[in-house]
């Protein structure tokens, strides 16, 4: 447990840095978003049915902060970095305007597995679709998933969801690496929250999608990332209790400042 308690502080220490050289190209492409006025950004969405429950409530959490977001989505159920490259759709719909964001998602699985594997299986075609983003002068984002509720245990009997998660940060600080992005932590919070209060559940009963807690969540980071911002208005969407909202949004702002 200690062992895994360093390993995870050695790699958060890690996704610091990395955020630090994403920052630098977030402020080099001069796409800051200004506190007290009315903002528009548009994003692309890019990945598998992780993302595709979020664009929505990151759209509506983004109007509560003053910050107008347009979007469009391209979310086939268990779709790879891999597949996006060569889908004439997602290539097709990086190219048709010029977005400020293209968000980036891998296979829920794929970024935990061996460091060999995923420089066969995730790297060239990251890389292939970054550049593909960058040339459109496009910001690419990496969406870090969350670990399952017990872990990847169809691959290893004795996983856990802890273990998972720092699989996936490795594996994400890698694609980032790889690709000098900026990582959206989505997973560190969800890790966060899942350890620290039972009270609250963020997984569908299959105990690998969002439930709504979840989906809330994840689009709250977003947000927080896109403002840059230190507080963040949490309204109640769908049959979230306000009390709870607050609570989740409250995870984004100190997970964005607190890493």
């Amino acid at each position: 447990m200690r062992k895994l308690k360093n390993h995870m502080k050695a790699q958060i220490f890690l996704f610091i840095t990395l955020s630090i050289v994403g920052g630098y190209f977030l402020a080099a492409s001069k796409k800051q978003i200004d506190q007290g006025s009315q903002k528009d950004l548009s994003i692309l969405f890019i990945g598998n049915s992780y993302t595709r429950p979020l664009p929505e409530v990151i759209q509506s959490i983004a109007e509560n902060n003053n910050l107008k977001i347009t979007y469009r989505s391209i979310t086939p159920g268990g779709w790879t970095l891999h597949k996006h490259s060569k889908s004439e759709e997602s290539l097709k719909a990086i190219h048709e305007r010029t977005w400020d964001y293209v968000v980036l998602q891998e296979q829920s699985q794929l970024p935990s597995f061996s460091e060999e594997q995923r420089r066969e299986d995730i790297y060239p075609y990251a890389i292939k679709l970054v550049n593909e983003i960058r040339e459109t002068g496009a910001i690419p984002l990496l969406f870090l998933t969350w670990g399952r509720k017990y872990g990847d245990i169809q691959n290893i009997p004795d996983d856990t969801r802890s273990k998972m998660q720092a699989r996936l940060l490795e594996g994400y600080q890698n694609i980032a690496l790889s690709t000098s992005s900026e990582i959206i932590p989505v997973g560190l919070a969800w890790e966060e929250i899942t350890s620290t209060d039972k009270a609250i559940d963020l997984y569908d009963p299959d105990g690998s999608h969002p439930n709504q807690n979840g989906v809330y969540l994840s689009a709250a980071i977003f947000v927080s990332h896109l403002l840059k911002s230190p507080q963040l208005n949490a309204p109640p969407i769908g049959n979230i209790p306000k009390e709870t909202a607050e609570f989740l949004a409250q995870q984004a702002n100190t997970l964005k400042y607190n890493p």
